[in-house]
């Protein structure tokens, strides 16, 4: 396949117009079902919002933010960096939550779309249209966005969806039947050395493929 990098490209032009069309075909599926929606959403942010998923959410937030001025990518600001975060946090866990539902029966196939323009939008378009408005031109890095991006959102949709079981057990929220419901175990301690490697996959992404610009201490 060969990777558009010409900024001035029509085809780019074909690009936006089909992930916007196909962002405005996921809000419909959520418009059309807009009432079990609603009070999903309603029960999916009080399982969103447990303490250790803020305590390592903030953080992280704060470090995407703001460590881009620290880098050589022209791209990362503080609207990308940050816009991408939240998104991740909000909607990462019941993307991947709704895929497992579809594919267990449990939700209506075109729900595939939705999560999929969660996904896309949230890791990749969101980027693509910010700097699009912001600079001009289409960015170079929108491939190479497109390609990494996506791994740390599938890693924090499995962090943000752990949850204890029994003394030692670990296991996916989404799995369960009354799911976004939170769990009846909210302890953190028994998913620490499952959530650590998810969390190094993110921070290995974030860190590895950007040079970094470290400022002389006293300066």
């Amino acid at each position: 396949m060969q990777v558009i990098t010409h900024t001035d490209d029509p085809r780019l032009l074909w690009y936006v117009a089909g992930w916007i069309a196909f962002c405005l075909v996921a809000v419909g599926i959520l418009v059309s079902d807009r009432v079990q929606v609603r009070g999903e959403l309603q029960r999916y942010w009080a399982y969103l919002t447990m303490p250790w998923k803020l305590a390592i959410f903030l953080p992280a937030f704060i470090f995407v933010t703001f460590a881009g001025r620290f880098t050589d990518d022209e791209t990362w600001d503080v609207i990308t960096g940050g816009g991408m975060a939240v998104l991740t946090f909000l909607t990462a866990p019941w993307c991947l939550g709704t895929v497992y539902q579809v594919l267990a029966g449990r939700r209506p196939p075109r729900y595939l779309v939705v999560a999929a323009g969660l996904l896309l939008f949230s890791s990749s378009w969101f980027y693509d249209g910010y700097l699009l408005l912001r600079d001009g031109s289409y960015t170079t890095r929108w491939w190479s966005n497109l390609m990494l991006s996506p791994i740390i959102y599938v890693a924090a949709g499995f962090l943000w969806n752990l949850e204890a079981r029994g003394r030692f057990g670990v296991r996916l929220g989404f799995i369960r039947g009354d799911w976004p419901n939170r769990p009846s175990d909210g302890r953190f301690l028994p998913i620490v050395f499952v959530s650590i490697p998810l969390i190094l996959i993110a921070a290995f992404v974030l860190v590895a493929f950007v040079q970094w610009r470290i400022p002389p201490i006293g300066r």
